[in-house]
């Protein structure tokens, strides 16, 4: 079979098998929200913030579940909008009240996931206080705020599969699991070769690229 069909949201569609429903409610202008999927990586459904209804007995992650014949896929009923909404206040309950890509860009895509969910505050901010999971200045082009990472993996899978530098990797277990850099070495210390994908890929204010004119200044100065 070369094709299957289905309905998502009530519209019904044809599309080639194997299609994730991500992509196929994307191509009929149907947003499902996700934090780790890229359209230019391969999908690993680690935030399950894309999981729909599809009749099974649990949710389904859409980036990572292929299209079946005569699939009935819901995408936003009061079930999945409320369980998203729950993973984005565990997501929210370690995270730094300050993000960095918020400051820079405005484009943190957790905040604004956040309140288009109706969460305006960070809840339990307690997690976050004191920043207990570190931050890593050592490289002279990219800020590393571990307390804002969500290990998503879309700067591991950026930095192997688009630009294949192997540089970063987790480290730690439970909750102290972090990314890391080579074998879990200070960024600026690393074979990194500052390429920016990370930055470039990450969601959230965990890599976000450093005031180079700052740094400039700096250094005609110490000269």
């Amino acid at each position: 079979m070369d094709t299957v069909t289905l309905q998502i949201d009530g519209h019904t569609l044809t599309v080639p098998a194997g299609t994730t429903i991500w992509d196929a409610a994307a191509s009929i202008g149907i947003t499902i929200p996700a934090l780790c999927h890229d359209p230019r990586m391969a999908p690993v459904g680690v935030c399950r913030l894309c999981a729909v209804d599809i009749g099974a007995r649990t949710l389904v992650a859409a980036c990572v579940r292929a299209c079946e014949d005569d699939m009935e896929v819901h995408t936003s009923t009061e079930q999945v909008v409320d369980d998203r909404r729950t993973l984005l206040e565990l997501l929210l309950a370690d995270y730094p009240e300050d993000s960095r890509r918020e400051a820079a860009t405005g484009d943190d895509e957790l905040l604004a996931l956040a309140r288009a969910h109706g969460i305006e505050a960070i809840p339990y901010p307690d997690g976050a206080i004191g920043q207990p999971r570190g931050e890593d200045h050592s490289s002279a082009v990219i800020a590393v705020d571990h307390q804002a990472c969500i290990l998503c993996d879309r700067c591991i899978r950026g930095c192997n599969a688009l630009q294949h530098n192997d540089v970063l990797t987790r480290t730690g277990k439970g909750h102290t699991t972090r990314i890391a850099f080579d074998l879990d070495t200070p960024m600026g210390e690393s074979t990194c070769v500052a390429c920016g994908e990370c930055a470039a890929v990450c969601p959230t204010g965990a890599l976000t690229n450093r005031a180079l004119a700052g740094l400039q200044l700096m250094t005609e100065e110490q000269s």
